[in-house]
């Protein structure tokens, strides 16, 4: 667990988030591109720590690559995720209609034809590409969308991403109390989405393959899936030009399953290698800096990870 920050630094946070919003508000795209690339570069000297990790990560899970391959897709790693945080922010300003139409959804079919099944749909993708604009620009596609995320710990910044949700229409699931309201959604034949790439404590997660690696991993969305006989669509963000472009793929019926692949930790398994398969593809577009398989050797043990 992180300590919490004092209201002076929530308060320096703040002060900076606003300035540089409003710089990246009054700028053209194309500023905003150019100067998200430059802002990823520079994040990448001063978090070093997290860069370390990033580079360690890539070398595990690519072996066969030297490192200057690494070091290559790293850096354009840094430069991707520079770009879509002021990207974010000058997104936020648009009316969702219009945050659609500039991020366009392919297959879409999938996600009407497993709303018109009934039982829920989980929408599962990762912290890959723009996962910020695709949840935004789903809000245009679909109605009765529930997203799980857990609260800033900048109470300042907090308030003004929940003011901001209020205005999109967007319903935002507590992490730390998601359980029953996600499993109330999938009754009521909502669209939930889940981004389960993130590593778990043991205590909560079970070890399965990611990216070849074992990784403690929530088995949530596989128990709820099989619960509610659900469908699992796959949904990824991926960067086009100065916009983007949503892909939903691979749709799960977890009422047809056969009864090996309704075990949870199979199904879990089975949604693991989608996303690996993606990152894999395009290794540069997700975030590497985040310590994925962290207590996967003892598997026990707290971690100082700050998130």
């Amino acid at each position: 667990m992180s300590r919490k920050k004092s209201r002076f630094v929530q308060r320096v946070e703040y002060a900076l988030y606003r300035g540089v919003a409003a710089l990246v508000r009054a700028a053209s795209e194309e500023s905003v591109y150019r100067w998200g690339g430059r802002f990823g570069s520079f994040a990448k000297t001063v978090i070093r720590k997290r860069d370390r990790l990033a580079m360690a990560n890539l070398r595990a899970a690519f072996p066969d690559r030297d490192d200057a391959s690494l070091r290559a897709t790293l850096d354009e790693c840094w430069r991707h995720f520079g770009r879509e945080v002021l990207g974010y922010l000058r997104v936020q300003q648009l009316p969702i209609e219009e945050i659609a139409k500039r991020c366009p959804a392919f297959n879409v079919g999938l996600l009407d034809e497993s709303i018109a099944r009934g039982n829920g749909t989980l929408i599962i993708s990762a912290h890959y590409g723009g996962w910020e604009v695709a949840g935004l620009a789903l809000l245009g596609l679909v109605r009765n969308v529930r997203t799980v995320a857990r609260r800033l710990d900048n109470e300042f910044l907090e308030r003004d991403l929940a003011r901001f949700r209020a205005t999109t229409g967007a319903e935002v699931i507590d992490r730390r109390k998601a359980a029953r309201p996600m499993m109330q959604a999938l009754a009521d034949n909502a669209v939930v989405v889940l981004l389960p790439d993130q590593a778990v404590q043991p205590r909560e997660g079970i070890l399965v393959p990611f990216l070849g690696r074992p990784a403690w991993t929530t088995p949530a969305p596989a128990k709820m899936a099989l619960r509610h006989a659900s469908t699992i669509v796959f949904g990824f963000c991926i960067p086009d030009g100065l916009g983007h472009r949503i892909e939903f793929e691979d749709a799960i019926r977890t009422d047809e399953l056969s009864e090996a692949e309704r075990d949870p930790i199979a199904l879990t398994t089975r949604i693991n290698d989608v996303i690996s398969r993606r990152i894999a593809a395009r290794p540069e577009l997700w975030l590497w800096m985040h310590d994925r398989w962290k207590g996967n050797a003892t598997g026990e043990g707290e971690t100082n990870d700050a998130e």
